[in-house]
Formats: structure tokens, C-alpha cells, sequence
């Protein structure tokens, strides 16, 4: 007999977990440690200017840039076709207290600049909060029109397998930050691969062969094996590496 308070998932819940169970594990995990001096000047310069800024920001656009620099990695398959987007669409998760993150889209991010970007991810994060209730509303109201798993399993495969959907819920590149850890790691998500970030705290570090205290972060991928590889990944996490370090974005 089981003990304690057993609810039963509401049919919100229950779509949102089956979207889960389609999404295949990552291929890869690859990490570099990011040293942010130059990014923490940037941003007191910014701040100082009247455009404050996040490291968020920040490392959405400097993503945002690599692909458009390198179309080669910016790419998106769904079922049996491949798409070379036109414009990097960034998909940023934000805070939300269900299993399933809310996110806010940054259309075009690579042709933006940093103030930009902060207000659309200020804005953007208050109507994306205010969207998925409103979408969990409606399935916990008409969910049960699809009751079998299977059958709703099916209906978001056939979705899933349609680059237009892929590309309105995902956009082209997947980003998801936790400034309250030190490393975070998403293993599940939509498109080549997923950025992840955790805070930027001072560390020691060796530099010229001495131990020196910088601030730095920990900035991890998980790539899927259909469309990148461990040397795609490895490319794109440097060269993120080097514009956050060189604060070049």
C-alpha cells in the first residue's frame, strides 16, 4: 500500500511529460572554464553608460554571433529534413516553477546589439511566463480530447517532426542559465545543441605560471550526434570562449 498525499497529473502535466519522454538524449558534453574579467569591465561600462546588461545577455549574443559566423553549425533537422536557418533565433529558458522551463525567443539575436537583446529577454520573460499558463490552462481544460498517451506521443512526434513547429517553440539554438550554481548541465532539448551556464565567481587560476584569482564561469554543450559532432561542439564552445574572454560581442 502506498503511504502519503498520490494526486493524480492533471492533463497539462501530462502532454508536457510526454513532449519530454520524445526528446532524445545528447551525443556528447563538452565544457570550458570562461575567464569574465574583460566581460565584468564591459559590464560596469555598460551599466556606468545607462544600457545595464547581464551575463545572460551577453552570452546570448555572443552565441548568437558564432553561428551566424559559422552557418556551417547553425542547422536544424527534423524527421527527414535538414534546414540552414536564415537568421539565428536564440531560445532562452526562464525561471518557471514547472517541470517544462518557460522560454523567451530572441528572433534575429546575431543582428542586435547588447541593449537590444536586454530588453527583449526583460520583456520577453514576462510574456513568456504569462503565455505557457495560458497554454497550460488550455490542455488542463481540453487535454482530455487526446486521454491515451500513446495517441498524444504520436500527435507530438508527427509535430516534432515538422521544422516549421521545431523552430517556432525552439527557434534555431537553445541557451538555459542557472546564475545559482556553479556548473549546469541540460540534457534535454530541440535543436544542434543546448548552452548552458552557471554564475561567474572568482576562482584561482593559473596564468603564466602563477596562481592568480579571476573571475570566471563554467560553460558546458550538449550536442546531438544528428547534426554536430564532438568537433563542432568543441569549435562553437571556444569560440564563445573567446568572445566572452576578449568581451568582443
Amino acid at each position: 500500500m502506498v503511504k502519503g498525499r498520490v494526486e493524480r497529473l492533471d492533463f497539462a502535466e501530462r502532454w508536457l511529460h510526454d513532449g519530454l519522454r520524445l526528446i532524445e538524449f545528447p551525443g556528447g558534453l563538452l565544457s570550458v572554464e570562461v575567464d569574465m574579467s574583460k566581460a565584468v569591465a564591459f559590464r560596469q561600462r555598460m551599466k556606468e553608460s545607462g544600457s545595464p546588461v547581464t551575463y545572460t545577455h551577453l552570452i546570448v549574443l555572443a552565441a548568437a554571433r558564432v553561428l551566424a559566423e559559422h552557418p556551417e553549425l547553425h542547422r536544424l533537422v527534423a524527421g527527414t529534413k535538414r534546414l540552414t536557418p536564415d537568421c539565428v533565433d536564440i531560445c532562452l529558458s526562464v525561471a518557471g516553477d514547472g517541470v517544462v522551463t518557460p522560454v523567451v525567443l530572441v528572433r534575429d539575436a546575431a543582428n542586435k546589439d547588447l541593449p537590444e537583446i536586454a530588453r527583449e529577454v526583460r520583456e520577453g520573460a514576462v510574456r513568456a511566463k504569462a503565455e505557457d499558463e495560458k497554454m497550460r490552462a488550455i490542455l488542463r481544460r481540453w487535454g482530455w480530447l487526446v486521454p491515451a498517451g500513446v495517441l498524444r506521443r504520436a500527435l507530438l512526434r508527427f509535430l516534432r517532426s515538422r521544422l516549421s513547429y521545431c523552430r517556432r517553440v525552439s527557434g534555431t539554438f537553445q541557451i538555459s542559465l542557472i546564475p545559482s550554481v556553479d556548473l549546469f548541465t541540460p540534457f534535454l532539448f530541440n535543436t544542434a545543441a543546448v548552452l548552458a551556464a552557471g554564475r561567474v565567481r572568482d576562482r584561482v587560476v593559473a596564468v603564466d605560471g602563477k596562481a592568480v584569482v579571476r573571475p570566471t564561469m563554467a560553460l558546458t554543450c550538449c550536442n546531438s550526434h544528428k547534426i554536430w559532432n564532438g568537433m563542432n561542439t568543441a569549435m562553437f564552445l571556444n569560440c564563445v570562449k573567446e568572445k566572452l574572454e576578449e568581451a568582443a560581442v
